[in-house]
C-alpha cells in the first residue's frame, strides 16, 4: 500500500511540475542574431526546427551589433542572443546586467574580426604607429573593437592616440572606401569585402592567430527567461547542437545557409572555414568549466574594458551557467 500510495504521491507531484513548466512557459521565444554570420544552426531556423522542438514560434532578429543585441536583452525585447560577442558581453555584467552564458557559438579567432588599413595610406603591419592621430572606424564595445585593441598591443600603437569613430561595420567598410577612414575595424564578411577594395587587413588571421589573438561568441539568455523557460533553453541549445553536428558530419545545406545569412554561397564557405563550433562536451571540459577559457576571458577583457562606473567583476564565474547544455 505504502508503495501505491508513494507512486500516486510521485505521479502527482509529476504531474504538477510539468503542469508549472507548461504554465509558466513563454507563448514565443524572442531570438537575436547576426547577418553576415553564417553559422549551421541557420538552416535549423529556416526551417523552423527550433519552433516544432520548443512547440513555440521562434522570433528571430537581426542586430548590426553585439551591443545592440544587448541593449534589446535589457529592454525585454529580446530573450537569447545567438553569437553574441564576448565584449558587448561582459561591458554589460561589469554593469550587473542580469544575464548569462549558457553556451558558446563559435570559436572563430579573426577569421569573421579584423582591421582593414587604407592602401592609400601606406600603412602597413611595418609602420602601424603611423596609425596614430588618423580617424579610425569601428563599432565600439564590440569584438571588432577588441580585435583592434589585441592588434595595437602586438603592433605596439596607441589606441588612445587614434580619432575612433564609433561606426557600424557596413558604414565603416563605406568610410573607408570613400576616404573619409584610413582604417576599419570590422565583422561580417561583406562588410570586410567592401573595405578590402580600398586597403589590405593590417593583420591576416594567420598572423593573429599565430599572435595569440583568439576571439569567439557565446549565446546568452536573460535571467528572467532562465528562471521561467529552463526546459526552453536547454531545447533551444540541444537544436543548436544537432545543427552543428549535422555541419561537422557534411550533412548541413550550404545554400540555406548561405541565403539566410546574406552572402554568397562562396563567401559562406569561406568565413565558415575559419569557424569552429565546440561540442557540448568540449565546452563542459574546457570552455564553461570552473577556471576553463571563458572564465578566463571573461577576466582578461573585463579588465581591458571596465571603467571607474563599471569596473571589472572579482568573480565572473557567477554569469556562466553550463548546466542547460545537452548530453
Amino acid at each position: 500500500m505504502k508503495k501505491i500510495i508513494s507512486f500516486i504521491l510521485t505521479s502527482i507531484v509529476a504531474l504538477y511540475l510539468s503542469m508549472s513548466v507548461a504554465f509558466s512557459a513563454a507563448n514565443e521565444v524572442r531570438a537575436a542574431f547576426f547577418l553576415e554570420w553564417a553559422t549551421p544552426n541557420q538552416e535549423s531556423k529556416v526551417k523552423k526546427i527550433y519552433d516544432k522542438a520548443l512547440g513555440v514560434p521562434v522570433k528571430w532578429t537581426n542586430f548590426a551589433t553585439g551591443v545592440e543585441m544587448t541593449e534589446a536583452m535589457l529592454s525585454g525585447d529580446i530573450d537569447i542572443s545567438y553569437s553574441q560577442g564576448m565584449t558587448p558581453f561582459v561591458n554589460a555584467v561589469n554593469a550587473k546586467a542580469p544575464i548569462k552564458i549558457v553556451d558558446v557559438a563559435v570559436e572563430y579567432g579573426m577569421g569573421g574580426t579584423g582591421c582593414v588599413v587604407s592602401n592609400a595610406s601606406g600603412i602597413t603591419k611595418a609602420n602601424a604607429k603611423e596609425l596614430e592621430g588618423k580617424k579610425v572606424a569601428v563599432p565600439l564595445n564590440t569584438m571588432a573593437d577588441y580585435a583592434m585593441r589585441m592588434i595595437a598591443k602586438h603592433l605596439d600603437f596607441d589606441v588612445g592616440a587614434l580619432e575612433l569613430v564609433d561606426m557600424e561595420p557596413a558604414d565603416g567598410a563605406v568610410a573607408l572606401v570613400d576616404g573619409n577612414v584610413t582604417m576599419a575595424c570590422m565583422f561580417g564578411k561583406n562588410s570586410i569585402d567592401k573595405g578590402l577594395e580600398a586597403g589590405s587587413m593590417l593583420m591576416t588571421t594567420a598572423e593573429a592567430t599565430a599572435a595569440g589573438i583568439t576571439s569567439f561568441d557565446i549565446t546568452s539568455v536573460t535571467d528572467k527567461f532562465l528562471a521561467e523557460n529552463p526546459e526552453m533553453v536547454r531545447t533551444f541549445l540541444e537544436v543548436t547542437a544537432e545543427a552543428n553536428a549535422d555541419w561537422a558530419a557534411g550533412k548541413s545545406n550550404i545554400n540555406v545557409i548561405a541565403k539566410d545569412a546574406g552572402m554568397s554561397v562562396e563567401k559562406t564557405k569561406n568565413q565558415m572555414a575559419g569557424f569552429k563550433f565546440p561540442t557540448p562536451a568540449e565546452q563542459r571540459k574546457s570552455w564553461l568549466n570552473s577556471g576553463g577559457k571563458v572564465e578566463g576571458m571573461l577576466e582578461f577583457m573585463g579588465k581591458m574594458f571596465g571603467t571607474a562606473e563599471n569596473p571589472a567583476l572579482s568573480d565572473y564565474s557567477k554569469t556562466i551557467n553550463n548546466s542547460f547544455l545537452p548530453g
